[in-house]
């Protein structure tokens, strides 16, 4: 699994949170609202993950 495809599959979960949010928007809007937050978190780690280094530590 490289860079790529970390960044697709945390782009994948947010949309997929999205739909689901709004699926239980009218019924549950808590539980919307939260879902929004996680795929708005989903994006960021994506964003963390194109831009900054996979790792911190040195390889031995």
């Amino acid at each position: 699994m490289n860079r790529r495809d970390l960044v697709a599959f945390e782009l994948f979960y947010a949309d997929t949170l999205r739909r689901e949010a709004k699926a239980r928007a009218k019924r549950y809007p808590q539980a919307a609202a939260l879902l929004i937050r996680h795929a708005e978190a989903a994006v960021a780690r994506a964003e963390t993950i194109r831009c900054g280094p996979l790792f911190t530590e040195k390889a031995a």
